[in-house]
């Protein structure tokens, strides 16, 4: 089985730098913004259909940090996912390299906190 989608939470007030952010930095992963719903309180990103949600939660409310981690086709593509990310305002988490402790195939990987404190990486694994 596999997961069928992440809901990534959001302060309402946040959500247009939050899609803005989202939009630019999945593009090289081939995901796409492809719904809006529900007063474009929900947003979903994907490559053939939605698998990563950003959910607006309340202002008065704080969202939980989660961690997604989102396959790359080749080790260029987590390379251009993370020097988006940190041109569009995320914080580096880990830069682009391999991880050995990760996997026994190689797993190159690149890792960053979005605007909203969640942990984002692109990771390219040759199975």
């Amino acid at each position: 089985m596999t997961i069928n989608h992440v809901f990534v939470y959001v302060k309402r007030t946040r959500m247009p730098a939050m899609r803005s952010f989202y939009k630019t930095v999945l593009q090289p992963l081939g995901y796409t913004e492809m719904i809006r719903a529900f007063e474009e309180k929900t947003i979903g990103y994907g490559s053939d259909y939605p698998y990563l949600w950003l959910q607006a939660v309340p202002d008065d409310h704080q969202p939980y940090p989660v961690h997604v981690a989102i396959d790359a086709p080749n080790n260029d593509t987590v390379d251009e996912f993370y020097s988006l990310a940190m041109q569009n305002g995320g914080a580096d988490n880990g830069k682009p390299g391999i991880r050995s402790q990760m996997s026994r195939q190689p797993y190159y990987a690149a890792f960053t906190i979005d605007p909203e404190g969640n942990n984002l990486e692109a990771v390219c694994v040759k199975k």
